[in-house]
């Protein structure tokens, strides 16, 4: 059993220097796994975490927002569109 990258989605980071990435993958029993996204740039890795909330509104699925919390301010937060 092997896991394999189904997609990458990729968005700029709050400076707009670098990316924050999340890689997906599936495996042989049509498993997803989704990663933690993480930076692509020292910058914003320096100044900001990522945080995640789950949502579960039934009768449809699950899913996950993830948001660009200031480290040393933790009222800015910002939505990323993964």
């Amino acid at each position: 059993m092997s896991w394999e990258v189904l997609n990458i989605k990729e968005v700029k980071c709050p400076c707009g220097k670098g990316k924050i990435k999340k890689v997906i993958k599936s495996d042989d029993w049509n498993r997803i796994k989704e990663e933690t996204p993480y930076f692509e740039c020292n910058e914003c890795l320096e100044r900001y975490k990522i945080e995640q909330e789950q949502f579960s509104p039934k009768p449809k699925h699950d899913y996950t927002i993830y948001y660009c919390i200031n480290k040393k301010d933790n009222n800015e937060k910002i939505k990323l569109d993964l």
